[in-house]
């Protein structure tokens, strides 16, 4: 078949597109991106095999975003989606999340062809999160509005031939949609095993991470990943591991006020800022420390995802020590492959990094083991496929 992804932000990248589209590629299927081009870059190119379609990009920066905005029902994206479908006769829309599945559905109805929801995370309960944790900006109210989010959800829910979800408890949030559980597969945020070969970072030396009890975060620094509740351990840490260090691999809006608060606490000789990495360099540094920390507070939406981090951490060997949001805590409790703190609760991060450090338990060993049976994306990829090809025999 000939499958349209639809993108809500710039491509090249993200993990789980590529993922995603690579998958539909290698079986056979010709693969088309709808993105968008806030860098603004070619209209079209080819990447890796796959058909990149971005929207026209404005010479003016704040035009180009406003325009491109991924609203609902944006006219700019339905006239760009229409072009491409028509241009290139697509035969299967998948729209990744909530702020484009209303421009998804419209396109495949009128053109009479199946969409698939990739419904990647709960993004009413993210958009609450984003409410709750971040500075009120009156803009939010028509762009990141969890009550028109909802609406749309539901609209979105009843009316796609079928959902993918990244963990078995979003299936429930589906059905409180108002969408039929029965038709959401679930396909992962699990890595493919050949990651785990990549090389490593050539000329950077993590010498000083290696020579150190080094616990590592990687992704995104926002308030709500809980990063902060570790600078508030690390007193404690200290005193039992006084060479203790914590590694913050990414970039966000909230570094300077999170380097703040370091400082504030009087623990940034123990804190390793690596800044952004590039995707391919990232287990190397994961494999050069002890332990790997998920410190996010469990909001609604981190109780219905699970992230690539848990993975990663796990295949590449390491223990993992994660807030008990379910999905998280089912994984390390079933695999043995790491403990999980009270949400929120630095003292208890603090225990369970001692924990860890003192544990006989082979936590590495275990996710690594589990990484290769079951939590990777060989698995995911085939219920991805077989998910594409019930709806083309639909």
């Amino acid at each position: 078949m000939k499958v349209l992804y639809i993108w809500d932000a710039d491509y090249p990248w993200d993990v789980r597109v590529e993922k995603i589209c690579m998958s539909l590629a290698a079986a056979g299927h010709e693969v088309h991106i709808a993105a968008r081009n806030l860098r603004k870059s070619a209209p079209y190119e080819r990447i890796a095999g796959l058909h990149i379609h971005r929207l026209k990009p404005w010479a003016i920066d704040g035009l180009n975003y406003a325009l491109s905005f991924p609203l609902f029902f944006s006219p700019i994206w339905l006239k760009r989606l229409h072009g491409v479908i028509r241009a290139h006769d697509i035969d299967l829309i998948i729209v990744r999340d909530l702020p484009l599945a209303i421009a998804g559905i419209w396109s495949g109805r009128l053109n009479r062809i199946p969409v698939i929801f990739d419904m990647a995370e709960d993004y009413v309960a993210m958009v609450r999160v984003i409410w709750d944790y971040s500075k009120f900006e009156k803009l939010n109210l028509v762009l990141r509005n969890p009550y028109a989010a909802k609406l749309v959800e539901r609209y979105a829910l009843r009316r796609v031939d079928r959902t993918l979800v990244v963990v078995e408890e979003m299936v429930q949030v589906v059905a409180n949609g108002g969408g039929d559980e029965s038709n959401a597969t679930i396909v992962g945020n699990t890595p493919p095993l050949a990651s785990f070969q990549q090389s490593g970072p050539g000329e950077v030396d993590l010498s000083q991470i290696r020579q150190r009890y080094s616990a590592i975060y990687t992704g995104g620094l926002e308030m709500a990943r809980g990063i902060q509740l570790m600078f508030d351990a690390i007193p404690s840490i200290v005193k039992e591991i006084p060479d203790f260090l914590f590694v913050i691999v990414g970039e966000g809006k909230t570094r300077a006020a999170l380097a703040a608060i370091a400082s504030e606490k009087g623990v940034q000789d123990h804190v390793f800022w690596a800044g952004w990495v590039d995707h391919d360099q990232i287990f190397e540094y994961i494999r050069s420390c002890d332990v790997g920390i998920i410190p996010h507070f469990v909001t609604p939406h981190v109780a219905t995802t699970i992230p690539n981090k848990l993975f990663d951490y796990m295949g590449c060997g390491i223990p993992v020590i994660a807030s008990d949001a379910p999905p998280m805590q089912r994984v390390l409790d079933e695999e043995r492959a790491g403990v999980t703190f009270n949400n929120g609760d630095a003292d208890d991060l603090a225990r369970a990094v001692l924990q860890v450090r003192e544990s006989t338990v082979d936590f590495g060993g275990n996710g690594m083991a589990a990484v290769r049976a079951k939590y990777n994306w060989s698995h995911d990829e085939k219920r991805l496929l077989d998910a594409v090809q019930q709806v083309k025999r639909g």
